[in-house]
């Protein structure tokens, strides 16, 4: 692309079949995390406590949380997101 090419690079490769080997694997996987993470979160707001994945992510937040508390800046509330964010990515890494 030149200087003044006013295309953006996801005009010029919207599709993952346009994209190199590399980094059309790298947007396949992004993609696959993602389908994977909004699969798993609707199946927990479905099924509650029933559903396996939710304890952990609980327990990270709750982790998280407290951790949040002890450390002056953070809070327990941006450290509950944070822990069970953690957990629940975990969770989608050992889930294959």
């Amino acid at each position: 692309m030149t200087d003044f090419d006013t295309t953006t690079q996801n005009e010029t490769a919207s599709t993952a079949e346009s994209l190199p080997g590399d980094k059309r694997r790298e947007r396949e996987r992004r993609e696959r995390i993602a389908d994977e993470a909004k699969t798993e979160a609707s199946a927990m707001f479905r099924e509650g406590m029933k559903h396996p994945s939710t304890k952990p992510v609980l327990k990270g937040a709750a982790i998280g949380a407290v951790a949040g508390i002890i450390l002056p800046v953070v809070g327990p509330l941006i450290g509950a997101a944070a822990g069970g964010g953690y957990a629940f990515y975990k969770r989608l890494n050992s889930v294959k």
